[in-house]
């Protein structure tokens, strides 16, 4: 039997039993679970989508694309990591590299105290995190020797710096000794003046700690070693990179990207996004159950003249197909009209800020993907063409038997 033909029994089928009234609430009561369970499915992966890129924005350029860091101890030798740097500068997608040492220390400018996190990178920094711009560096110069220094600009604050643009101001740097016990009258700290000629912003936790000098000047004080190595690559490439590095160093070094500084935060909110689409699948499948029980009253209801099909030309699989149809006319509705609601929903919220973040005016975190919804759509249809083919093969079956 011709396609158009199955489509127009089936078709004729849903209008006239509409008629029938347990029938009718049945059919409806499934076309609503499909529609609610899958427009909360495009609203709630919208909202996660949100709120990964919320934590992707947290970072910025001064946060590099991947960082390497030793596994047995917190400095290492950077001969250890000639290989790893060679390496990586062939890999398509890296950009610039930079030796780092990374270290708490104590600030002081006259009266006033500070604890911070000093940086020390080398000048290919300067290109890898912007500090040219004056979108970063608001205020003073650029380091032009060893013995000066960038702060972040809530850090500046804390110890009263004044403008920078004419003239640098000094601090004090207390530096930790390495590997020395405290004793009384013996300093654990090396004590070293230091020209700030400079103040950065990015954002709260490196304006709030950051002092950068050059590693030059701080690697007399770390034993000559540094902290690791930071990678600038592009974003559409650093998984792929992250991935070949971890291949054949991982056993030596973590390598980890920048997306995984704030590690639980991101797995938290993937975890969280798969478990949602579970539970809404579940309930999708709930709803699958009324289309079960609908196609069954349809087909119980209209046993008496499937006769009458017999005798006009219809088969058993001619049978089968007008029910499946019919199933998945249903399934279509559903869904269509689902996922069509929950986009034009999102579009709403993100056009006109629907939901704020409670305590703030900031609206809700929330990014419309089209590839999800499609995806949505094949997974959503596959699973109600299952749904449906399972129940009419049964009926069918049965009514063979019968």
């Amino acid at each position: 039997m011709k396609l158009r033909t199955v489509f127009f029994i089936a078709k004729r089928l849903l209008i006239s039993r509409q008629k029938k009234t347990a029938v009718s609430v049945i059919s409806w009561i499934a076309v609503l679970g499909m529609l609610v369970s899958a427009a909360a499915m495009v609203i709630l992966l919208s909202a996660f989508n949100g709120i990964e890129g919320m934590i992707e924005g947290l970072y910025t350029e001064f946060d590099q694309e991947i960082i390497v860091r030793p596994r047995e101890s917190k400095k290492i030798n950077p001969d250890s990591l000639k290989q790893l740097v060679y390496f990586s500068e062939q890999l398509q997608g890296v950009e610039r590299t930079s030796l780092f040492i990374q270290e708490r220390i104590i600030l002081r400018k006259k009266k006033k105290w500070a604890n911070a996190e000093l940086w020390a990178v080398e000048p290919s920094f300067n290109e890898m995190a912007k500090l040219y711009t004056r979108e970063h560096l608001i205020n003073g110069n650029l380091m032009n020797n060893e013995n000066q220094a960038l702060i972040g600009v809530g850090l500046a604050n804390k110890l009263g710096l004044r403008s920078m643009d004419l003239t640098p101001e000094s601090a004090i740097l207390y530096i930790p000794r390495q590997d020395r016990k405290i004793r009384i009258g013996k300093s654990p700290f090396f004590q070293q003046n230091i020209a700030v000629v400079g103040a950065v912003d990015y954002n709260k936790e490196v304006n709030d700690q950051v002092l950068l000098v050059s590693l030059s000047f701080a690697k007399g004080y770390f034993n000559d070693e540094v902290s690791g190595l930071l990678i600038q690559t592009n974003t559409n490439n650093r998984s792929a990179i992250n991935a070949t590095l971890n291949n054949k160093f991982g056993k030596q070094f973590m390598i980890k990207t920048n997306l995984e500084k704030n590690e639980l935060i991101f797995k938290t909110s993937k975890s969280e996004k798969l478990i949602v689409v579970i539970i809404l699948v579940f309930v999708f499948i709930l709803s699958l159950f009324n289309l079960s029980a609908s196609l069954t009253m349809t087909f119980l209801e209209k046993k008496a003249q499937l006769s009458t099909m017999y005798s006009l030309g219809l088969s058993a699989v001619d049978i089968k197909r007008v029910f499946i149809v019919l199933g998945l006319i249903i399934v279509g509705f559903g869904v269509l009209m689902g996922l069509g609601l929950g986009s034009l929903l999102v579009f709403l919220h993100e056009q006109l800020h629907l939901i704020t973040i409670p305590g703030t005016l900031n609206a809700f975190p929330s990014k419309f993907d089209v590839f999800q919804v499609l995806a949505l759509l094949v997974l959503l249809s596959s699973l109600g063409f299952v749904a449906t083919f399972i129940t009419t093969s049964f009926l069918i079956k049965s009514s063979e038997k019968a």
